[in-house]
C-alpha cells in the first residue's frame, strides 16, 4: 500500500517544478520587454503654443492616447536629456502601466524651429508656466489621469498648473511630487545670493563664453565633459551638457533664472493648502537652493502638508548621479 500510494509524488513534484519554470519564465519574458521598451525611448519636437518644445516619453506617445500619464516638469535648465534614466526607471519599477512623459521648456532645446511663432526666442517663468498649461491642454488626452513630477523651479511651475486645472472636467491631476522644491525666496537662498551679482551684470559674458564653446569639436567637448563629471557620467549627461551649451539655450537658461530670482519670493501658500491631500514635497539635506530651513517654515505655514527629508544625501540636481534610485522612489510613492 505505502508504495502505491507514493507513485503519484514524483508526478506532482515535477509539475510544481514545471510550473514554478513556467512562472520564472514568464516573468523574465515580462521584465526583459518592459527593459527593451524602457530602451526605446521617443523624442518628438513640437510647437506648444507657437513655442519650440522638446517631448520626451518612455511608453505610449500622445497618439496613442494612455489613460494614465506621469508629466516630468523640469528643473532650469529645461534640458529634459538630462532627465532621461530617471523616466526609463520610473517606466519599469511601474512595469509599464504609465506613460512617462518629460516636456522641456520653451527654448531650452535644440530643434529644427529656429524660433517661435511669436517672433519671440527668450521666456521668462511666466511664459513656462503658460507653456505647460497649453501642453497638458493640447497633447494630454481627455480623461486621462495624470501624475505630476516636478523638480526644482519645475515644482512652482508643477503649482501653478495644479491651479490652472483646479476646475477641469478633462484632465485628472491626481498627484504631484515636489522634488527638491525652489517654490520661495529664492533670492536669499545660498545658491541664489552667489548667484544673483552673474545674474545681474554678467549673463553676457556667460552668453559669450557659450559662444565662444560652440566652435569646439563634439569630440573635444565629450571628452572635457567626460572629464568633468567623472568616467561613471551616463551618456544622456554628456549628450544633454552638450545641448545646454548652445548660446540661445544659455540665454534662455540664464534669463529665466534671472526671473526666478525677481518673482519667486513667498510660497504659494493657496495652492498648498487647497491641494496639500495630494502632494509630497521632497527636500535634501544640504541644498543650496531649498535649505532645510524653508522646509521646517513650510510645515508651520501648511499643516498637515507631507513634506519630507531626504536621508540619503541625494542633490538637488539629482539627476546627475541618482536618476536611477530617485526613479525608483517616485515610482514606489505611486504604488504604495
Amino acid at each position: 500500500m505505502g508504495s502505491v500510494s507514493a507513485q503519484p509524488m514524483p508526478l506532482i513534484l515535477q509539475s510544481l517544478n514545471e510550473w514554478k519554470f513556467c512562472s520564472l519564465l514568464m516573468l523574465f519574458i515580462k521584465n526583459f520587454t518592459l527593459v527593451r521598451m524602457a530602451g526605446l525611448l521617443q523624442r518628438k519636437e513640437l510647437l506648444v503654443g507657437k513655442r519650440p518644445t522638446e517631448f520626451l516619453c518612455v511608453g505610449p506617445s500622445f497618439e496613442e492616447n494612455p489613460s494614465d500619464i506621469v508629466l516630468i516638469i523640469p528643473g532650469n535648465p529645461g534640458v529634459i536629456g538630462y532627465y532621461t534614466s530617471f523616466m526609463k526607471t520610473i517606466y519599469v519599477t511601474l512595469k509599464g502601466t504609465h506613460a512617462v512623459w518629460a516636456v522641456s521648456h520653451a527654448g531650452h532645446c535644440c530643434t529644427t524651429y529656429s524660433t517661435s511663432q511669436f517672433g519671440k526666442d527668450v521666456y521668462d517663468l511666466k511664459d513656462q508656466v503658460r507653456h505647460k498649461i497649453d501642453f497638458i491642454r493640447d497633447f494630454v488626452p481627455k480623461g486621462a489621469k495624470v501624475t505630476l513630477v516636478g523638480h526644482s523651479i519645475g515644482c512652482q511651475i508643477t503649482l501653478n498648473v495644479l491651479q490652472a486645472f483646479e476646475d477641469s472636467t478633462d484632465i485628472s491631476i491626481k498627484k504631484s511630487y515636489l522634488l527638491f522644491p525652489t517654490i520661495e525666496r529664492m533670492k536669499d537662498s545660498p545658491n541664489g545670493t552667489r548667484l544673483w551679482p552673474v545674474l545681474c551684470y554678467f549673463r553676457w559674458l556667460t552668453i559669450l563664453m557659450a559662444i565662444i564653446v560652440s566652435f569646439i569639436p563634439q569630440k573635444l567637448k565629450e571628452s572635457l565633459l567626460n572629464l568633468y563629471f567623472g568616467r561613471k557620467a551616463h551618456e544622456h549627461v554628456i549628450k544633454a551638457s552638450i545641448e545646454l551649451m548652445n548660446p540661445k539655450i544659455i540665454q534662455n537658461v540664464l534669463w529665466m533664472a534671472y526671473n526666478e530670482l525677481n518673482e519667486v519670493c513667498m510660497p504659494n501658500v493657496k495652492a498648498l493648502e487647497k491641494h496639500k491631500d495630494e502632494l509630497l514635497l521632497y527636500y535634501g539635506t544640504n541644498d543650496g537652493w531649498c535649505p532645510m530651513s524653508y522646509y521646517r517654515d513650510l510645515i508651520v505655514k501648511v499643516k498637515g502638508v507631507n513634506a519630507q527629508v531626504c536621508q540619503h544625501g541625494y542633490a538637488h540636481a539629482f539627476v546627475l548621479e541618482s536618476s536611477v534610485p530617485m526613479g525608483e522612489k517616485v515610482a514606489h510613492w505611486m504604488i504604495s
